[in-house]
């Protein structure tokens, strides 16, 4: 009992500082950013992209099993009942699904450096359903965060057009499409969040990732690639600990959408995309331009000002 009371007590004082909302966004970020991060590094190590998902797909479906084990042998409870889960599941692994050939098809029309950043369009999408249909009302100064996010992702998004050389349209429209399916796999995560078991449905929902990744990668990969896509060790480390920081992060995700507003949540969370970049700067020698820095400030001052709201 008296655990539980300075358990209590210290979550009133880290609300007094910063919402609980705000603290599980940031570490989502943190997760999700090193995580795409890792996804670069095993891009530069050509690894099958399908593979490494198929990989970081089943270690979130073992680390949820195992954590929905634990938690009830320590609470002796009975394992929760998956059924309430599934339809939200369902829903997330479809539109995830739907996404993913839509961000490929969009990869092979547009260069990558034009595609990631419109994908993270997202933003836009989830905070117009979080204000329709969740009745969500940020305050003036949370509107400035949000705003100063999505002024981040505009000038990210502008230098990577630069680099890319590439003035096209094309591969825009299936690119923005897919932000709109994240954005609706983004709801049925904010449902799923307060209605069911978060664990079960993270089970659930990467094992659906799983099969459609295993699909991909028996119909999509010849059968040269496939002979050597598993025979190098360094693809189920950088697939597992993608999949452990996947699982940590989307856990966070729900938790912020439980205990926050979508509108808010996923301004915080589309700031992830400074970290590869931050971490390629420091890691991989790349160039850390003006824009960079700046948006780097930004994302501190959207942060400053969605807390403060």
């Amino acid at each position: 009992m008296e655990m539980l009371f300075h358990r209590q007590t210290i979550i009133n004082i880290q609300e007094k500082y910063m919402p609980l909302w705000l603290t599980y966004s940031l570490f989502a970020t943190l997760f999700y950013g090193m995580l795409n991060f890792l996804y670069k590094v095993a891009a530069e190590k050509k690894y099958l992209n399908q593979a490494v998902i198929l990989i970081s797909a089943t270690t979130v479906v073992i680390s949820a099993a195992v954590t929905i084990v634990v938690s009830a042998k320590l609470s002796e409870q009975k394992f929760p009942n998956i059924l309430p889960a599934l339809p939200y599941a369902i829903a997330n692994g479809t539109l995830f699904a739907i996404g993913a050939l839509a961000k490929f098809k969009a990869l092979t029309l547009a260069p990558a450096s034009v595609v990631f950043p419109v994908n993270k369009s997202n933003v836009l999408f989830v905070i117009i359903i979080g204000i329709l249909f969740f009745n969500e009302s940020p305050a003036i100064s949370q509107w400035a965060g949000i705003g100063t996010s999505i002024l981040v992702l505009v000038l990210i998004s502008s230098e990577q057009f630069k680099i890319s050389g590439s003035h096209t349209l094309k591969g825009i429209f299936f690119a923005v499409f897919a932000a709109l399916c994240t954005s609706f796999s983004m709801t049925a995560g904010k449902l799923a969040s307060v209605n069911v078991d978060r664990n079960t449905y993270i089970l659930l929902s990467y094992t659906i990732v799983a099969l459609i990744s295993l699909f991909g990668y028996l119909r999509l990969t010849t059968k040269d690639v496939k002979s050597r896509t598993f025979s190098r060790s360094g693809i189920f480390l950088i697939g597992s600990i993608i999949g452990i920081l996947n699982f940590a992060g989307y856990g966070l995700v729900l938790k912020a959408f439980a205990a926050g507003s979508m509108s808010l949540v996923q301004p915080i969370f589309t700031l992830s995309i400074l970290i590869p970049i931050f971490l390629s700067a420091a890691i991989y020698k790349e160039k850390l331009t003006f824009i960079r820095i700046i948006s780097i400030g930004l994302s501190l001052a959207a942060v400053l000002l969605i807390k403060n709201g």
